[in-house]
């Protein structure tokens, strides 16, 4: 089965994207659609960026993708 490696920083509002996947952590392997994430009322309008790959069926991780952000609403 194919899942995807889900990982996130999640900071002040609008700082930078991440360098790269060492400044994540890792949250989920998901292996279906759509994937939640859920934060704490103490992050309201902070901004998570999150990096995704691939794991194939072999354990073979993927590339990883571009950061992606959204901003945590308030609870």
């Amino acid at each position: 089965m194919i899942s995807t490696d889900v990982w996130v920083r999640v900071a002040a509002p609008a700082p930078g994207p991440p360098g790269g996947p060492a400044e994540l952590g890792f949250v989920l392997l998901s292996t279906r659609t759509p994937a939640v994430g859920e934060f704490s009322g103490g992050q309201s309008g902070q901004t998570p960026h999150y990096m995704l790959r691939w794991i194939g069926t072999r354990a073979e991780a993927g590339p990883w993708s571009e950061a992606a952000r959204a901003t945590v609403g308030a609870q």
